[in-house]
C-alpha cells in the first residue's frame, strides 16, 4: 500500500469514502495517491471523487466514468468594458434560451452550470460541462480495452498496461480532451456576443454575425479581441489520464494545475468561485500537479433536498427565493437541480487553502446569474 498524501482532513473523510481510498492504495501498480477537501464516496466506480494517483506503466482507463474530459473554462473581461449590471428580469430567459443553440449536446446534469460570476474588477463567464457523447463513447472503448487486456492477461482486470494501447488510442483519448476544451470555448465566447448584443459590454456589434450561436469559436486565440472586446481565456480538466514518458497522472474530480495558470474552483452556486494559481516550488508537484475541483458536497442530493423541506426555516427559503427568483417555476417553486447547489449542500470553502497550501488564492468570485441543466 502506498501512502496516502492528504490534501484535507482525514477526520473529515466519510467512512465509506477513507475505505475505497484505502483500498485503491493497496493495488499494486499505484505509485502515489492523493486526496483533496473536495473527497467523497462514488458509488459507481471503486475510487472516491477528489483523488488523483500515478501510475508507471499501467493505464485504469475506466476510473473516470463516462463524464471524460468535465473541466472548468472562464472568459475573462475587465469592468471597464462592462456598460451596465445584468437585468435578470429582461434577459435571463434569452440567455437561458440561447445556451441551449451554443452546442450540440447542451451543458449536461449534476452540477455542470454556466455562468457569470463578477469581482471588483472583472467579468468573468464560466462554464463547467464535458465531453458529453463522445466521452460515452470513449468510455466504452476503455471498457473493450480492458476486456481485451484481460484475455491476455489470464483473468478479469480493469486496467491496461500503456504497452497494450496503441498511439492511434493515445490520440483518440487526446482529441476527446480536446473537443471539451472546444464545447467549453464556445459557451463561454459565445455568452460574451450574446452579452455585447445585449449592449452589457463595450464592443462593435456590426460585426456580430447573426448566426454566431451556429458557428464554432474553437480556432479563436485564448487572449484576444473579439467584436472590439478584450477577453481571456482559460481552461482546466480535472477528470482525465495524462499520458506522459515519465508516468500517467489519473484525475477524478481533481483540477489539474499548470505552472503560473489560474484555475477555477466552483464553491456553490450561491457562493460564486474561488480562482487559485500553484505557487512556485516543488509544492504542487507532490501534489501531483491537481487540486480541488470543487468545494465538495456536505450533503447528497437527496439529502440537500431533505436539508431544504426538513431544516431550513421558510425565512431561509424565501431569501433564496428572493435572491434567485429568475429560477422558479410557475408554481413559484425551485426546480431540485437549483436546490441542490445551493450553498448549505457544500463544504466551508476555506479548507480549500488551508489543506493545499500550495495554491494562492487569485480571487473569489459573486455569483450573478446561473444557468443548469437541472432534470437530473
Amino acid at each position: 500500500m502506498v501512502p496516502i498524501g492528504f490534501y484535507c482532513d482525514p477526520d473529515s473523510i466519510e467512512n465509506n469514502a477513507m475505505d475505497q481510498l484505502q483500498q485503491y492504495a493497496k493495488r499494486e501498480y499505484i505509485t502515489a495517491i492523493r486526496a483533496f477537501t473536495d473527497i467523497h464516496y462514488c458509488a459507481e466506480k471503486a475510487l472516491p471523487v477528489g483523488v488523483a494517483f500515478t501510475t508507471s506503466d499501467h493505464v485504469y482507463p475506466l476510473i473516470t466514468g463516462k463524464d471524460i474530459g468535465c473541466g472548468v473554462m472562464y472568459l475573462a473581461i475587465g469592468k471597464e468594458y462592462w456598460l451596465k449590471p445584468f437585468d435578470k428580469k429582461s434577459h435571463y430567459k434569452a440567455l437561458e434560451f440561447a445556451h441551449q443553440k451554443m452546442t450540440d449536446d447542451g451543458l449536461g446534469g449534476g452540477n455542470h452550470f454556466l455562468s457569470i460570476e463578477e469581482d471588483d474588477e472583472t467579468v468573468y463567464i464560466i462554464c463547467h460541462t464535458g465531453t458529453r457523447d463522445r466521452g460515452i463513447a470513449l468510455y466504452q472503448h476503455c471498457l473493450q480495452l480492458t476486456r481485451d487486456f484481460s484475455l491476455e492477461y489470464g483473468q478479469q482486470v480493469d486496467f491496461v498496461h500503456r504497452d497494450f494501447l496503441n498511439k492511434e488510442f493515445v490520440e483518440y483519448y487526446n482529441t476527446t480532451l480536446q473537443f471539451g476544451y472546444e464545447r467549453r470555448k464556445d459557451f463561454c465566447i459565445k455568452t460574451m456576443i450574446f452579452l455585447q448584443n445585449a449592449n452589457y459590454i463595450v464592443s462593435d456589434k456590426s460585426k456580430i454575425r447573426k448566426d454566431y450561436l451556429t458557428i464554432r469559436y474553437n480556432d479563436l486565440v485564448d487572449i484576444g479581441l473579439l467584436h472590439g472586446t478584450p477577453y481571456r481565456l482559460e481552461d482546466s480538466v480535472h477528470n482525465h489520464i495524462r499520458f506522459s514518458e515519465n508516468g500517467i497522472v489519473h484525475r477524478k474530480g481533481s483540477t489539474e494545475l499548470k505552472a503560473s495558470g489560474t484555475v477555477v474552483i466552483p464553491l456553490s452556486m450561491s457562493r460564486g468561485s474561488l480562482l487559485v494559481q500553484p505557487v512556485a516550488g516543488s509544492a504542487a508537484q507532490d501534489a501531483l500537479s491537481s487540486c480541488a475541483h470543487g468545494a465538495g458536497r456536505r450533503l447528497s442530493r437527496f439529502d440537500a433536498m431533505k436539508y431544504w423541506k426538513t431544516v431550513l426555516k421558510e425565512k431561509q427559503r424565501k431569501q433564496y427565493r428572493e435572491q434567485f427568483s429568475e429560477l422558479l417555476n410557475r408554481s413559484g417553486e425551485f426546480p431540485h437541480g437549483y436546490i441542490q447547489e445551493f450553498d448549505f449542500a457544500y463544504k466551508d470553502s476555506a479548507d480549500i487553502l488551508k489543506y493545499q497550501p500550495y495554491l494562492k488564492k487569485v480571487t473569489q468570485t459573486r455569483p450573478v446569474v446561473t444557468i443548469k441543466f437541472t432534470e437530473i
